[in-house]
């Protein structure tokens, strides 16, 4: 499965179909993205959004009777993958430690942290 990249406001708007418990419709994500992300943006500009979405193989646009929900195709986890792959590559030119140590920064880990790590 080829993951494209997404643009910011794609991105919020695939993180809050992620994060819905069921096949949302365009009102849900509308209350999700304009809610969580502080957003005010219009039902017409959300459904472009969705619509790139499905062009891009992220999304599925299903019908069920008059209802429009929309089926995840990517799994956030999938994307987050690529999201990692892409900045250990391209920042930290594929040293992984180095990774590690810029998302840990000065946090204090517990014994437990550390071996859930290994």
């Amino acid at each position: 499965m080829k993951i494209e990249k997404l643009t910011e406001s794609e991105e919020l708007v695939m993180k809050s179909i992620w994060d819905c418990k069921k096949e949302p419709v365009l009102s849900d994500v509308v209350d999700r993205v304009n809610g969580f992300y502080g957003k005010d943006w219009k039902p017409q500009t959300v459904s472009t959004f969705l619509s790139k979405l499905v062009r891009k193989d992220y999304l599925k646009l299903c019908r069920n009777g008059k209802i429009y929900t929309y089926k995840i195709l990517v799994p956030e986890e999938a994307y987050r993958r690529k999201l990692y792959k892409h900045h250990i590559s391209f920042w930290n030119h594929n040293d992984i430690v180095e990774f590690v140590q810029e998302m840990i920064g000065n946090q204090d880990l517990t014994k437990e942290d550390l071996e859930k790590l290994q």
